[in-house]
């Protein structure tokens, strides 16, 4: 899709025109099926398993939700999420369906020029796929190709569904079938197909960079060459040529596989991350359409944020020689500050995922699957194969060598497994194993980043929070100390947020009332500002804001007796509002009464009195 149409420079009521015109259950029900049920119609979730029905799609407010895993929105973000669109991705296909004209942006000269390069640069590899792929299945210059896969276990279907192919002895074979279709020798060079020879070779001119080679195609998610992978048929080296770095191809950005593995990621629940193109090829026609693979070099990060679109669940199966060994927890170390959850599975009497489904089949391979071990487990196990402990001091040193790994860890729960692992293990006390972490965790800088919700219990001393003892952690990346939302409180915002919902001329008293930033939710602040400024609901916002607006339409609540309803929410905040204060209140004065400083502190403790007794 063309990108040039960009969210600034489309009006709102563009954006207006094409939800109002979208039928969210036609859109979603080619995804979903789904049965009416009252006024709303339910289905299985397609972001995760289950057996029972919690999707619901209301047509009356076009929004979608998940009672199982809490994702929700509009038919912009299902899409965005389903086939990993951008927001300006979702509209476009969504107006091009429902007959809606969108504005494009003035492109500036050397923003056209980008653009035209692009387009080349897609035509070009898409010519080449189409001639790379063509030799493999029918020329008989392909001949060498197909004995290779044919050893290899890959059948037709096979290279057709990843659009496999193979480049000649030749070395000019691609420039002649390219030059015949309009692109220049030049143009190959430019976009990584063709290399010029050097000045001291009195042939001059171009010749094709692939040759003699089975072919790769490195797919985006349209199924789309973005660039190649080729393998050499004898010993002859490199053994493997990828397309070179440009300004449309990194591989670092990307990995192989995932124009299919995307969708298999997402119904697994997990993503296989293995080191070779056959290995994922393999893996793939063996029932596991979640296997993808870097492509040649060590894991980034930018590939790790992609798997992470995904899924929060990595599964490492990289070759057991020292050198997969070694790639194996470099890239352990990449997805686990990425904030993965991440397991490593090992194959016994084979080098590669490829050769083990060969010699032992699926159900081997299922079971080795099923006994994998968390990085942490494996990281230990591979130090102490290497360097096994002797005394006291090797084992802290051990400790301290992973300690990194279990602080990255945010379930308490599994960070104490961890830590009793390595007790029993070493012959460590708990304690002793725990104080060490503690030490270290202590020397961390801390992250106040809030990003995530979930309830926990805690003891509330409020008389004015319902008297519930459930809290809500607005959680970051580290372990608490974090910021608390009474659930009290939360249930009073999520209120006065459909109040405002259903009627915008609420607005007013709650702003008079409470002002424009008592929210401690950030998600409802930010659906509270655009209703604010704005009048009307986001069409577009980040997943965690559109889920819990999802959330809060699709609540079955009784709304009848809104004055009342407001009063008491807004009562409610204002109560709290005060019990903060005289908490602080008290928190100064004793810092006050250490210092010595009795007569501050007696100052305040009259001004607690006096606020006390007006909440009575």
């Amino acid at each position: 899709m063309d990108n040039r149409l960009h969210q600034e420079f489309m009006p709102e009521e563009v954006i207006e025109e094409v939800r109002s015109r979208t039928d969210i259950v036609e859109v979603i029900s080619e995804y979903v099926s789904l049965q009416r049920k009252g006024k709303n119609y339910l289905g299985l979730c397609p972001f995760h398993g289950e057996k029972t029905p919690s999707f619901t799609v209301t047509p009356e407010k076009q929004m979608f939700y998940c009672f199982g895993c809490n994702v929700g929105g509009n038919v912009f973000s299902f899409l965005m999420k389903r086939e990993n669109w951008t927001f300006v991705e979702s509209v476009q296909s969504l107006a091009a369906r429902y007959g809606v004209s969108l504005p494009e942006k003035e492109l500036s000269p050397r923003e056209r020029e980008v653009n035209r390069r692009r387009r080349r640069f897609e035509e070009i590899h898409e010519l080449a796929t189409n001639y790379f792929h063509d030799l493999l299945i029918k020329a008989p210059e392909g001949e060498p190709g197909r004995l290779y896969f044919a050893k290899r276990g890959v059948d037709l279907e096979t290279m057709k569904r990843f659009r496999l192919g193979y480049a000649p002895e030749g070395w000019n074979g691609l420039i002649n079938y390219m030059q015949e279709r309009g692109v220049q020798p030049h143009e190959l060079a430019e976009n990584g197909l063709a290399l010029e020879r050097g000045a001291q070779d009195k042939r001059g001119g171009f010749y094709d960079r692939f040759r003699n080679r089975v072919l790769f195609s490195i797919l985006d998610r349209r199924n789309h060459t973005i660039g190649f992978g080729g393998r050499v048929l004898d010993d002859s080296l490199p053994k493997y040529l990828n397309s070179p770095e440009s300004t449309f191809f990194n591989k670092g950005h990307h990995l192989y596989g995932m124009h299919r593995g995307h969708q298999g990621i997402r119904d697994k629940g997990f993503a296989l991350l293995v080191e070779g193109y056959m290995d994922v090829i393999a893996l793939q026609n063996a029932s596991y359409p979640n296997a993808v693979a870097s492509l040649g070099t060590a894991l980034t990060r930018d590939q790790a944020k992609l798997l992470r679109r995904y899924t929060q669940h990595v599964v490492l199966l990289y070759d057991s020689d020292e050198a997969g060994i070694q790639a194996t927890l470099r890239g352990g170390e990449i997805l686990r500050d990425a904030g993965m959850r991440l397991d490593v599975a090992t194959l016994t009497g084979a080098k590669d995922p490829d050769e083990f489904l060969k010699r032992y089949g699926v159900e081997d391979f299922q079971k080795a699957l099923s006994q994998v071990l968390t990085y942490v487990e494996f990281k230990y196990r591979t130090i102490v194969k290497e360097a096994p402990p002797h005394n006291i001091q090797e084992k802290a040193e051990l400790v301290v060598q992973l300690a990194p790994d279990i602080l990255k860890v945010r379930s308490p729960i599994e960070r104490e497994g961890y830590e009793r692992f390595l007790s029993l293990e070493l012959g460590l006390t708990l304690e002793a194993v725990q104080r060490e972490i503690a030490r270290l965790e202590q020397k961390k800088p801390k992250n106040v980043d809030l990003k995530e919700y979930s309830q926990q219990k805690q003891v509330s001393s409020g008389k004015n929070r319902d008297n519930i003892k459930d809290v809500i952690f607005c959680k970051g990346d580290t372990p608490p100390p974090s910021p608390t939302v009474y659930l009290g409180v939360y249930r009073a915002e999520r209120m006065l947020l459909r109040l405002l919902i259903e009627d915008i001329s609420n607005l007013p008293k709650i702003k008079e009332k409470l002002g424009e930033s008592f929210w401690k939710v950030s998600d409802h602040q930010q659906i509270f500002d655009y209703l604010n400024q704005e009048g009307r609901l986001p069409a577009h916002s980040e997943e965690t804001v559109q889920s819990r607006l999802a959330s809060l339409l699709l609540e079955e609540l009784d709304i009848s007796q809104t004055e009342r309803l407001l009063e008491d929410c807004i009562k409610g905040i204002l109560s709290t509002q005060e019990e903060e204060r005289v908490e602080d209140l008290q928190a100064r004065m004793a810092a006050l009464e250490k210092s010595g400083d009795m007569a501050g502190a007696m100052a305040l403790l009259k001004e607690i009195g006096e606020r006390l007794k007006r909440g009575e």
